[in-house]
């Protein structure tokens, strides 16, 4: 199989399994694993394994990826599979171990793949490299975290925070704002000079956030000391959120309105990253319990990742289809893929958002 034949085969089935998880969601069917799993384990974590590994070839400024860019992806969404297949029948650890050791060697070999590439590659590295290889290693920390659950049963539910935190921000999260500072521009057919400097600056600041916020909700101090766990996710969502808000702030001194178009793939990624601040923010009000937990997850499926997902997709589902020389066709198809891609992502922003609060 082609690797540009796998990547729209998983961007449609990636798109299918987060509308199906959101419904779930809303519709409180099933157990919430299971729609969660649904969303990240067999819908968006192949699908960002295959896009990385896209993406990873044009950053080194190297040939196509080939073997590497669908073994990876393929054996995430057999463990995906498997881990649905479980919290859909006797939520089986050892099934979900398995689940996710075959997702944690897809990581390690992408990474791997990622590091030779680097090594190997002419001038200076783009960081964009770094977003993905932290992005990784926050993916191999939460599957380490389901892996000890069985081995620690007292700790399963700090586990499980971990696991949930690390997946979400840390390896879709840096994943989506690594990627973001470059597709966005590219969607608009502009420049952005100050990318470079952003992602050389922040990935400090976006990983110690993402960390402190995996560790400050899962943290199993007694009630006596667990204000200095609140205070670590606080921070964390403060660090976290201002690399977002100084992106966001950048985008719009420079792209302006080009972001508020009815139409194109860019105003749809913008809604996304506007939808994961919004999120962090309420994630500090759910730290305080004014939220409940449970939306949460459905809002960060419809309110970030469904926008985020298929604005790339609209963009970039017509290379991928027909990869080379770019004519007519592609972008004919990427005219009516990305039609009313604006109001589609402000549409899915609000409704997240309106579920995160309900």
């Amino acid at each position: 199989m082609s690797p540009l034949t796998l990547l729209p085969l998983l961007a449609i089935a990636a798109l299918i399994s987060l509308a199906t998880a959101g419904v779930l969601l809303i519709a409180g069917q099933g157990a919430p694993q299971l729609a969660a799993h649904v969303a990240f384990a067999l819908g968006a974590m192949p699908l960002i394994l295959a896009a990385i590994s896209y993406f990873v070839p044009v950053l080194t400024r190297s040939a196509g990826a080939g073997f590497a860019a669908w073994w990876p992806p393929l054996l995430a969404w057999t463990g995906g599979t498997l881990a649905v297949f479980s919290f859909a029948s006797d939520f089986s650890p050892t099934r979900l171990s398995l689940a996710a050791t075959l997702g944690g060697i897809a990581a390690l070999s992408l990474g791997g793949w990622i590091l030779n590439r680097a090594g190997r590659m002419f001038g200076p590295r783009h960081r964009g490299l770094d977003w993905y290889l932290a992005a990784l290693g926050f993916l191999l920390l939460a599957l380490l975290a389901v892996v000890l659950m069985p081995l620690f049963p007292a700790q399963r539910n700090s586990l499980r925070l971990f696991h949930l935190h690390a997946n979400l921000l840390g390896f879709v999260g840096l994943t989506a704002l690594g990627t973001l500072q470059v597709l966005l521009p590219t969607c608009l057919g502009k420049g952005d000079p100050d990318a470079a400097l952003r992602l050389r600056r922040d990935l400090k600041w976006a990983a110690a956030g993402a960390l402190l916020i995996a560790v400050g909700v899962s943290s199993p101090l007694p009630p006596s000391v667990s204000t200095m766990a609140s205070a670590l996710a606080l921070l964390g969502t403060t660090l976290y959120g201002w690399v977002v808000l100084r992106m966001l702030r950048a985008w719009q001194s420079r792209f302006g309105t080009a972001l508020m178009q009815l139409h194109g793939a860019a105003p749809s990624l913008a809604a996304a990253a506007l939808g994961l601040l919004c999120l962090l923010a309420l994630g500090v009000a759910h730290g305080f319990g004014w939220l409940p937990a449970r939306p949460s997850v459905a809002g960060f499926v419809i309110a970030f990742l469904l926008p985020l997902i298929s604005g790339a997709a609209a963009h970039l589902l017509p290379v991928w289809l027909r990869p080379g020389v770019q004519g007519p066709w592609q972008q004919a198809l990427r005219a009516r893929l990305c039609r009313w891609g604006g109001v589609r992502g402000l549409s899915l922003l609000l409704l997240g958002l309106a579920i995160t609060l309900s």
